[in-house]
């Protein structure tokens, strides 16, 4: 009877093993969707240098982490007695090695970032250019003061943000160049000079977008706003009635600060970037209230979980979009959160979006097209990446207005819509030729259709293609070798552009 009851006790043992390394095996298999256990054992290199995409790494001579105005000095006195080039980066968040180049010293400026004044009363910040958006929040958070233009995320810094003319999400004021005061810039000579819209204006609007090329930026005086909570709701439309919508119920609301689209990911043919999630933060009423304390990211594992699940199946971004409407983007319900909230975590989270594998990688591209242009313009993107089978994995569309300061402008004349996709893709040869390819059809259509391209991120696009883009940029790479005539400050980005002849 022993010997009866022991078999059905091993059977059940068996069964209880078997359940257990199948859930181990799950949860192993479930934890790659987080975790890539191959960087754990990577071992970084130092004078390997990359982008957040890694799209293309070159070995630099060295990396200096600048502390002071006398060590840039230095340091530049010491690659021209070397004969070496001189490449400027920050957070390396800009994917087409604009911060680095094969055998220069690099610049590290992350550790040049003091907060020097904030004047409540001018409504000024002056910060050094290696700060980052956070570093400015937690600084004048206190002062009851918000940022009035950023990148979604606040992890760049104020020297890179200039150098990108990066845009935001307020409706009226859109791109840095219109926030700036005036700054500081080390020449190539080891000089310093001042530089605003009054002195040195060339330098102004050719510094200002154009990606280290022409100095080191130092310190920045930058114009800020009071800090003051916002109604955050979202409303879910067609693609189609998106430019009436805003232009008749958004633009004109002078209580919406800031706005921004975010189109569909899920591969269903009657959603992808088809439906569009339109949310706008207005000026909340005297009876609301919030908090003007600083949020942090939140539920980062959970994120990255959905995140990385979405990037090799496409039921997972079906689902991800589902939550995107009902959690992130709280479709349907008001939120009351304040300016500098609305421009930090987890509303622009930054962790999630930390990735790292040896076989792929997650890119960002940027298209600018005139408002009127916008539908035309999306069809022809939606059919370019389902041609191309682009692993698109987010989308998010923002308003700018026209500013012809800068020398290299992405919207000189007119209202345009920045249409920004995130995509993963491949890092073998053929997969890097593939989206290459798919990115210059991307681009060819943006300029078809009236519109430019961002160039903070990937070399794909042809010099041909950026001086369509951009007819200025010849006189602007002439204008760097007439104050840098050595050339000392360099990047794979202006290797690649800066000397091609114009046609």
């Amino acid at each position: 009877m022993g010997e009866r009851n022991s078999k059905p006790r091993a059977t059940g043992r068996r069964w209880a093993a078997a359940a257990a390394a199948a859930l181990l095996a799950l949860g192993l298999y479930a934890s790659t969707f987080v975790v890539s256990y191959a960087d754990l054992l990577r071992s970084d290199d130092p004078l390997l240098a990359m982008d957040v995409a890694r799209l293309a790494p070159a070995r630099v001579a060295r990396v200096e982490e600048i502390r002071s105005v006398e060590q840039l000095q230095a340091v530049l006195r010491e690659a021209r007695a070397q004969g070496l080039k001189v490449s400027i980066s920050g957070s390396r968040h800009s994917q087409g090695g604009q911060s680095y180049r094969e055998g220069a010293v690099v610049l590290n400026m992350r550790g040049f970032n003091r907060i020097l004044v904030v004047d409540p009363a001018a409504l000024t910040v002056t910060v050094e250019s290696g700060a980052t958006w956070d570093e400015v929040q937690r600084a004048i958070a206190s002062h009851g003061l918000a940022i009035r233009v950023m990148q979604s995320s606040n992890i760049f810094t104020v020297g890179g943000t200039l150098s990108a003319n990066a845009h935001g999400r307020d409706i009226d004021v859109t791109q840095v160049v219109e926030v700036v005061e005036r700054f500081r810039l080390l020449l190539a000579d080891g000089s310093i000079v001042e530089v605003s819209r009054q002195e040195n204006p060339e330098l102004f609007s050719l510094v200002i977008g154009g990606y280290g090329l022409y100095g080191v930026i130092l310190d920045v005086t930058l114009r800020v706003t009071r800090d003051e909570l916002y109604e955050q709701r979202s409303v879910s439309m067609d693609y189609t009635d998106f430019p009436a919508y805003f232009a008749q119920q958004v633009k004109p609301d002078r209580e919406i600060a800031l706005a921004l689209a975010r189109p569909s990911i899920d591969p269903d043919p009657q959603s992808f970037l088809r439906e569009i999630v339109v949310v706008t933060w207005r000026r909340a009423g005297s009876g609301q209230t919030g908090t003007f304390e600083l949020t942090e990211e939140q539920h980062v594992l959970r994120d990255k979980f959905f995140l990385g699940l979405s990037r090799r199946y496409d039921w997972a971004k079906a689902l991800r979009w589902t939550l995107q409407k009902r959690i992130e983007l709280g479709a349907g319900e008001a939120r009351i959160v304040s300016r500098n909230n609305a421009m930090r975590p987890p509303l622009a989270p930054l962790e999630l979006l930390e990735y790292r594998s040896p076989r792929d990688t997650d890119i960002i591209q940027e298209y600018y097209v005139p408002t009127e242009t916008f539908i035309p313009f999306l069809d022809r993107f939606r059919e370019i990446l389902l041609a191309g089978d682009m692993n698109v994995l987010s989308s998010t569309v923002r308003y700018v207005t026209p500013n012809a300061i800068p020398a290299l402008a992405y919207a000189p004349r007119g209202d345009v819509f920045a249409v920004i996709q995130m995509s993963n893709v491949g890092l073998s040869t053929a997969e890097q030729a593939r989206a290459a390819a798919v990115t210059r059809l991307l681009v060819d259509a943006a300029l078809d259709h009236g519109g430019t391209y961002y160039l903070t991120y990937q070399l794909y696009p042809t010099p041909a293609q950026l001086q369509r883009a951009y007819p200025n940029a010849w006189h602007a790479f002439e204008r760097k070798r007439f104050y840098d005539p050595d050339e000392l400050f360099t990047s794979q980005f202006y290797e690649r552009y800066g000397h091609t002849e114009p046609r």
